[in-house]
């Protein structure tokens, strides 16, 4: 099999030390058979702060990690990631959709968290050689597409309770088939929190999504799929799913919750914005009580429940449980929204370049 090899290779701002595999594990995956976030490709990408700047990237086999168990991330929690996705296009082009916006973002959830920056162009390249390396394992459109999974985790070896200065970005990626084949269903939470005003909830950090277990473990026990969040200090105000944000059509008229700091601003979110009102649809972001939105449902003046998110694309919901009432809606059927998923499969897979800076081809 012979040693791996190293090498430097030169992108645009900065040079990256590439470890080849020597074996590499392409040939032993189905890509017809993808469990979402189980299967890994042959490498990793990884960069280190150590209290004043970003070193050299580094690009090499994957494998395990070795930490200290004073490692700061293990007891304090400054650790944040984002999500995106390749896809194939025509003529095997490779689209990673939003690199910049996703890092950006990174950088958002990098602050409130007390971590450095990013470099973001150099990020941006960077994540383009390390796809670029590994286009084969990006799958067909009807078989799926190719999840990375950028994050920084803190690494000083500390017990006490302050910001480490050292920390570790990092990129894994993971060919996946469809998250969700079918419509959802969603229980209305109105006691448990995903996160609270004030809090870091507008932020991607790791600590929400284990805050959001309990619940939803709860909620899939009695047979739902996912948790409809609401602001329970705020008359139960719509929020979002665990790993998504939430829509909902009213008399023909494309509503979602509006930002604020303890919902995350979605990619896919502010996609689905920018298709609908270039397609015409009226959208409003407002404050929705729980109360105004069971109303609706009452009444039949809900068309279409959905969720938007990177694993999740566009994720109709076709019922709701509120106060152990369960409303149930055709939302697979609504043809407007049908029209915008498929908008929004042909932005990802180049088919519509009407804005170019969401694209970046390798």
């Amino acid at each position: 099999m012979g040693e791996p090899r190293t090498f430097y290779t030169k992108f645009a701002l900065a040079f990256m030390r590439v470890t080849h595999t020597t074996q590499s594990n392409l040939n032993t995956i189905d890509f017809n058979k993808l469990e979402f976030g189980k299967v890994f490709t042959d490498y990793m990408l990884y960069c280190d702060f150590d209290g004043e700047k970003w070193g050299e990237f580094t690009m090499e086999p994957l494998q395990a990690l070795s930490f200290h168990p004073a490692t700061s991330v293990l007891h304090y929690g400054q650790a944040i990631f984002e999500g995106l996705k390749a896809y194939r296009a025509e003529d095997d082009k490779i689209n990673i959709f939003r690199l910049r916006d996703n890092i950006l973002r990174m950088n958002k959830s990098a602050e409130r968290m007390a971590m450095p920056d990013l470099e973001v162009e150099s990020v941006v390249h960077a994540i383009q050689e390390f796809v670029k390396l590994q286009k084969d394992w990006v799958p067909s459109k009807k078989q799926g597409s190719l999840y990375i999974r950028p994050f920084m985790i803190s690494t000083d070896n500390t017990l006490r309770a302050i910001p480490s200065n050292s920390f570790r970005f990092m990129v894994i990626a993971c060919p996946v088939g469809f998250y969700y084949s079918t419509a959802i269903s969603l229980l209305l939470e109105k006691s448990y929190s995903r996160a609270a005003t004030g809090g870091v909830g507008y932020a991607k950090a790791a600590g929400n999504y284990a805050a959001s277990f309990y619940p939803s473990h709860k909620a899939k026990e009695k047979g739902f799929d996912q948790i409809l969040w609401t602001d329970v200090n705020n008359n139960n105000t719509l929020e979002e799913l665990g790993s998504a944000n939430f829509f909902f059509v009213k008399e023909g008229v494309l509503y979602t919750p509006e930002i604020h700091d303890s919902i995350l601003e979605g990619i896919t979110r502010d996609t689905v914005i920018k298709l609908a009102q270039m397609s015409g649809i009226e959208v409003v972001e407002k404050q929705v009580p729980a109360d105004e939105f069971e109303g609706a449902l009452k009444n039949g003046k809900i068309d279409c429940m959905f969720a938007t998110g990177t694993a999740a694309g566009i994720t109709f919901v076709n019922s709701v449980s509120i106060d152990e009432t369960l409303y149930s809606v055709d939302s697979d059927r609504y043809a407007q929204v049908l029209t915008l998923l498929d908008a929004l499969n042909a932005v990802k897979t180049l088919q519509d370049v009407k804005n170019p800076d969401w694209n970046f081809v390798v």
